[in-house]
């Protein structure tokens, strides 16, 4: 029977070709769509599962609580790692990790790492990172130790590293610090959200830095591993109140609590009020809007086969009448209709398979992953097989029933209603239109977002702003350095500083001046100087900006200080009243001088956060911000290369552009926006085809009333008009039920912003007339040639 089942179903594909590359074409597009969306989620799914124990390990955050509200950040003091592993048997390690820059020089090799962290030895025994060269067991007792990653090893040695025996050998950080080589760790798993180049012991940070081991010094991620039983019996989050007020115990008076954030959701669902995460992250947001984008795009694609499954039941009613007249039982007909939706699935798999391999490496570009289809999987292979079974069943389940439900008195006699199951189809036609529609307006939303961000006045001048980053001696010499950048011909402005106004981390806790007990909250602070405000070209808002002239201005008994209008509203002032109030900021007494008209140094999709500047000329400073003439900049670049070169000739030059660093805050958006536009067109594609084929039948179906109307002089347009306006009734049915939905999916979207694009009107009307145009043009080319058709041919018949 089941060999009879796939003949009939083989000789009903070649017998209608035109409808079966339709179904197949569509539902292969649709699954090919569904499969790289997938294999994306599971991606993101995936990140920190590579350690052994991730469901035992946790991140410690705190929630600070403000006169403004609770916010959560993600680093904790020093000392607290140990006091946790001291006072709770529940945890069996802690390790806490910090950030470091420098430059590490070997003779004449000097490299600068991305990515250089402080750790405690028992990184990595909580972490399932490992060594390949060196004795884990003994790593990190001493403080003038650095282990390098593999990738930092080829950087440093060499493709051939591993034949020079590195470990055991010295190098120097920042050209002052003797560092030995005690191992080489692998490079970090793709889907870990802690990556490194480069590992040193806390031991010495401790050593060179007296303010790592004070409980005010909110600069370092902690991580603990829970013991098992407390695991497994699901009491973490008792243990997790045990720990809320650990900071209040050594820390008299510190009302910030304590949290556990599970190591599984650190890469998703790290939103901090401040950038205090500097770990590989993403947006759990995003997931679920792929989840949501390929589920409508498999889901268009199944609406497709069940319509033109449904449309096509006329042509074989009498097939059905016949087999039951003969003695076949419903349900051999239901398992039948069910083998030929398994054959017309199973062949679309097939092509989805190969679509996907093609359009796999132009999705990786677009994503910005290197995602690979895991044909090596067995789970791979089972949930194909699934999928195949679920669409197959929800592709053919209701086409089976339906077509096997004609009466076969009625179909034999000719009275089969061809009209039957219409309304069906026309709401799935309206369904997958609202679904099309919702994604389109989505993206133009998204897009608009963007193009918002981008353009949108940050309250400095970020045009034609490089900054040059200064390392070891240079930093010394930052002075010496920026008077002879000064000097090249295509510079207007420059000005030294700590940051270089993007992606600052340095945050602190200040007094001030009628401060209520308990009240704090954090500051970012930068060390500039007199030319800052000149160079990014922001505007003061009150007072007076620092002068190299008045002497007070860095003086070290009473330091001046400039803040933004934020931080002035956070203390209670005005821009006026804050004028001579005093301030205390890491234990320097000091005055506002100013108060500066706000500026955005975080993505808009935050808040404006209080900040506080300081003139302190004889500390080190680690950038130079250089203002270029227009039309100089190349000529200019070299220019500063070569004055870095003859100060500073044991280091390489690293540099980059203020606008481009701030619009790489915006990639997952970009890369959202662009993922979902392409896939807002194969939804369109999709929808038409069904479309099409719909268009197509009903043009058949109408052959002859169509040869009537021209004999009895219709004209081509009227026929046109007559085959498309019940196509695009639909349509306009579709744009009236998603423009609400699709108006409160973007509202939520836009809700992760602090600053946002308005949702307008021509948004909805724009999307809107481009599905008519895009369905019109779909629908008329069909009807067109129906109506170009010789009556005479039309009508032979009769």
């Amino acid at each position: 029977m089941l060999r009879n089942y796939v003949l009939i179903a083989v000789r009903t594909l070649k017998k209608h070709q035109l409808y079966s590359i339709l179904n197949i074409g569509g539902l292969a597009l649709g699954m090919a769509c569904c499969l790289l969306i997938s294999l994306y989620i599971y991606d993101e799914l995936s990140y920190d599962r590579f350690n052994a124990n991730y469901r035992r390990i946790y991140r410690v955050i705190e929630k600070q609580k403000q006169a403004e509200g609770i916010f959560d950040v993600a680093v904790t003091p020093g000392p607290l790692a140990s006091s946790l592993l001291k006072d709770f048997p529940e945890v069996e390690k802690t390790t806490r990790i910090g950030r470091w820059s420098g430059v590490l020089t070997q003779r004449k090799q000097a490299v600068e790492p991305e990515q250089m962290l402080i750790v405690d030895p028992s990184f990595f025994s909580l972490f399932n990172f490992s060594l390949i060269a060196g004795n884990q067991a003994t790593v990190f007792r001493g403080p003038n130790e650095v282990i390098f990653s593999e990738a930092m090893a080829e950087r440093f040695f060499g493709k051939d590293w591993s034949g020079k025996n590195i470990v055991g050998q010295s190098v120097q950080l920042n050209t002052q610090q003797n560092l030995l080589i005690v191992g080489v760790a692998r490079n970090p798993p793709t889907r870990s959200h802690i990556q490194f180049d480069v590992l040193l012991p806390f031991k010495w940070l401790e050593k060179n830095d007296e303010w790592s081991m004070k409980w005010n010094s909110n600069s370092y991620h902690t991580y603990l591993l829970l013991r098992p039983e407390l695991a497994e019996s699901g009491n973490s989050d008792r243990f997790a109140d045990k720990i809320r007020s650990q900071l209040k115990r050594y820390d008299g008076g510190n009302e910030t609590q304590l949290l556990l954030q599970p190591m599984s959701d650190i890469y998703l669902y790290s939103k901090f009020s401040f950038e205090t995460d500097w770990g590989k992250r993403s947006d759990i947001a995003y997931v679920r809007i792929f989840i949501a984008v390929g589920l409508i795009v498999l889901l268009i694609a199944i609406i497709n086969f069940i319509n033109l499954a449904t449309a096509r039941a006329s042509g074989r009613a009498k097939e059905v009448g016949m087999r039951k007249t003969l003695g076949a039982q419903r349900l051999s007909l239901v398992g039948q209709f069910l083998c030929e939706a398994l054959l017309m699935t199973g062949l679309a798999v097939f092509m989805a398979l190969l679509m996907a391999e093609v359009l796999l490496p132009l999705f990786n570009d677009v994503a910005g992953t290197g995602l690979q289809i895991p044909y090596h999987l067995p789970l791979f292979w089972l949930t194909l097989a699934v999928l195949t079974g679920v669409v197959s069943l929800l592709t053919g389940l209701y086409p089976a029933f339906f077509l096997s439900s004609f009466r076969p008195a009625v179909v034999l006699k000719g009275l089969f209603n061809s009209q039957k199951g219409l309304g069906f189809r026309q709401s799935l036609v309206v369904g997958q239109f609202t679904l099309s529609i919702i994604m389109i307006i989505g993206t133009v939303i998204i897009y608009k977002q963007l193009a918002y961000m981008q353009t949108a006045k940050l309250g400095f001048d970020k045009s034609q702003l490089l900054y040059v980053r200064l390392k070891g001696d240079l930093r010394s010499k930052a002075w010496q350095f920026k008077d002879q950048v000064a000097q090249l011909p295509g510079v207007a402005r420059s000005s030294v500083t700590t940051s270089n106004l993007v992606g600052i981390m340095n945050s602190t806790v200040v007094e001030w001046e009628g401060q209520t007990p308990k009240d704090e909250f954090l500051m970012t602070n930068m060390n500039v100087d007199q030319d800052f405000i000149s160079t990014t070209g922001m505007s003061i808002a009150a007072g007076r900006n620092f002068s190299a002239k008045i002497p007070s201005d860095t003086s070290s008994k009473l330091q001046a200080y400039l803040i933004n209008e934020t931080a002035a509203k956070r203390m209670g002032w005005s821009s006026a009243t804050a004028l001579g109030k005093r301030i205390k900021h890491w234990g320097q007494e000091g005055q506002v001088i100013g108060v500066l008209k706000d500026f955005h140094f975080r993505p808009l999709r935050v808040a404006i956060e209080p900040f506080i500047f300081r003139f302190q000329p004889s500390n080190p400073y680690f950038n130079l911000l250089v203002k270029t003439e227009p039309g100089t900049l190349s000529r200019t670049q070299a220019d500063i290369a070569a004055v870095y070169k003859k100060l500073d000739p044991a280091n390489p030059l690293s540099y980059g552009f203020v606008d481009q660093d701030l619009e790489a805050q915006y990639r997952a958006e970009q890369r959202v926006g662009r993922i979902i536009l392409y896939f807002s067109i194969l939804t369109i594609l999709i929808a038409c085809l069904g479309l099409f084929g719909l268009a197509t039948f009903t043009a058949e179906q109408r052959t002859k009333e169509i040869g009537i109307r021209k004999v009895l002089g219709a004209s081509v347009a009227s026929i046109t008009s007559l085959l498309s306006k019940d196509f695009l009734r639909l349509v306009l049915i579709a744009i009236l039920i998603a423009i609400p939905i699709s108006w409160y999916a973007v509202d939520q979207w836009l809700k992760n912003f602090a600053y946002k694009t308005a949702i307008e009107w021509w948004v909805f009307a724009l999307s809107g007339l481009l599905t008519v145009a895009v369905a019109l043009l779909t629908v008329s080319f069909q009807s067109i040639k129906a109506a170009l058709m010789n009556p005479v041919k039309t009508l032979r018949s009769e």
